[in-house]
């Protein structure tokens, strides 16, 4: 065997294994990525009532300015007739939505309106931060309905509709607690008050892990 011959072997060997190494170091990477996504609200094995919601992230760790991330929501089941009825009990009702953000404080949270309380301005309710309004035209219709696929243990959820979302940065008062995002029905009344219906949620813990980042982890456990 000669030197030219040797040389090149060896030059191939390494090449060879500088892209074994390569495609462990890629695949490590993916990986790395992929444990820190966040997707979660995709079945409905801890869900109960009309509202289904979801989030997804790339990423589960942000800047305390900028924690941005995907939620997805439906307010009643594709193919249903009267989806409104399962927010009132006359079908001549029409409620419309309102998105809220809070920050969890189990000493005040009783004090909160909820479900079935009934409010003067549904834009300030005690304790939520208002994020946007969506009226009934909008969301009974096909945009914001969701699908359900069922499996053996749970129905897995195809969401129609979902928005970017950015936690406000003043919620984060604490080193670690748990941020709230809402969607109740709103029922106008006749005396120019509004009804709180039923709603969906999603619940989200944090941590400060330095000065100005925080992790993010969906919230399986429900608060009430």
């Amino acid at each position: 065997m000669n030197k030219k011959y040797i040389r090149i072997t060896i030059i191939a060997m390494l090449c060879a294994m500088a892209l074994i190494a390569t495609d462990i170091i890629l695949k490590y990477q993916h990986l790395e990525r992929k444990s820190h996504e966040i997707s979660e609200g995709f079945n409905t094995a801890s869900q109960k009532g009309p509202i289904k919601m979801g989030m997804k992230s790339k990423t589960d760790t942000f800047k305390v300015d900028d924690v941005t991330f995907d939620i997805y929501y439906g307010m009643y089941e594709e193919g249903d007739e009267t989806p409104h009825s399962s927010y009132v009990q006359e079908l001549t009702e029409r409620p419309f939505f309102a998105m809220y953000i809070q920050e969890y404080n189990n000493r005040t949270y009783e004090e909160n309106d909820g479900p079935g309380d009934i409010c003067n301005d549904y834009k300030k309710i005690n304790g939520y931060y208002f994020i946007r309004e969506i009226p009934s035209e909008e969301a009974f219709s096909g945009e914001y309905a969701y699908i359900l696929d069922d499996g053996f243990l749970a129905s897995d959820v195809e969401y129609k509709h979902y928005e970017t979302i950015t936690i406000m940065k003043e919620l984060f008062s604490k080193d670690k607690g748990i941020i709230i995002i809402k969607i109740f029905a709103i029922l106008p009344l006749e005396n120019g008050k509004y009804e709180i219906s039923r709603g969906g949620h999603i619940n989200i813990d944090y941590e400060f892990i330095s000065e100005e980042t925080v992790k993010i982890e969906y919230r399986h456990i429900k608060l009430y």
